[in-house]
């Protein structure tokens, strides 16, 4: 491949080995396998997308295609309407909305806009496996978070690992707001919203992919059970579950009982993969 060909959204994740894990899953352990353990995986190079796909980029692709979406725009409501619920559905597309990820897709529908997405640059675009997207996001040495060490929401270090987020955290974030918010997550899901992309700058993985951590989760091509093919990974956390998922060696599947074909949801969205054109 010609690498004056990707584009400057994209960066690129030289082949080599990288240290994966120790797996770490919170929900869905009915479904889930054995954990692997911290270990060193080697990959071939890949690019990958600076940023998760927006709302903007969502929209050009409908309008060039018709694809039938079967999700929803999202919009934030301001008060005092939004004290009820802040991130709300909406019937159309929301320009203020333009620079935040989209959200409410499938996996079939990330893979239709990877489709496209060939055809308009003349390259191999798909969604990355669990692996190529850790080591995209934590660099080579094993960092829990892509910035480093320091937890994401400190004032919420004592709070539960829970993706069904309780009156726990929806007191102390109507009580106390986050001095420190290196990752959007932990907030009640009425009281949440994501951010822009690249809203905190901090959050920035080695290989300068931003929102690695938190804001919306995103799709992979890896199976949640390698024994059962309808349920895939997904990774990073999002704005409504607990800042612990953000860690890059978080595993989590959207659901178990919904298909990853057909499953959208408010806090999950994807970023695009360019693989090598001989992979």
């Amino acid at each position: 491949m010609n690498r004056s060909t990707v584009p400057e959204s994209f960066v690129h994740v030289p082949a080599g080995p990288f240290i994966y894990g120790p797996e770490v899953t919170y929900e869905r352990l009915e479904m889930a396998p054995p954990p692997r353990p911290r270990q060193v995986v080697t990959l071939d190079e890949f690019w990958l997308a600076r940023h998760p796909v927006t709302y903007r980029e969502w929209k050009v692709f409908l309008d060039d295609t018709g694809y039938e979406w079967i999700g929803a725009w999202w919009r934030i409501v301001a008060a005092p309407r939004g004290w009820l619920r802040r991130f709300a559905p909406c019937d159309t597309y929301p320009p203020e909305m333009a620079n935040y990820p989209i959200v409410d897709v499938t996996q079939e529908d990330a893979f239709a806009y990877c489709r496209w997405l060939s055809a308009q640059l003349g390259l191999r675009c798909t969604l990355p496996d669990e692996y190529q997207w850790e080591k995209a996001a934590r660099g080579v040495d094993g960092r829990t978070f892509p910035w480093g060490e320091a937890l994401p929401r400190p004032e919420l270090a004592d709070l539960k690992a829970t993706h069904t987020l309780g009156l726990d955290y929806y007191q102390r974030n109507l009580l106390v707001r986050p001095e420190v918010e290196l990752a959007r997550s932990g907030w009640y899901w009425r009281i949440g919203s994501p951010l822009p992309v690249g809203a905190i700058p901090q959050n920035v993985s080695p290989f300068g992919c931003y929102d690695m951590a938190g804001n919306v989760w995103e799709w992979t091509t890896s199976l949640y059970n390698p024994d059962v093919p309808a349920y895939h990974v997904v990774k990073g956390g999002s704005w409504g579950y607990s800042p612990q998922h953000t860690a890059c060696n978080c595993r989590s599947a959207c659901s178990i009982t919904i298909p990853s074909r057909v499953y959208h949801a408010q806090g999950t969205g994807f970023r695009v993969m360019i693989a090598p054109a001989s992979s």
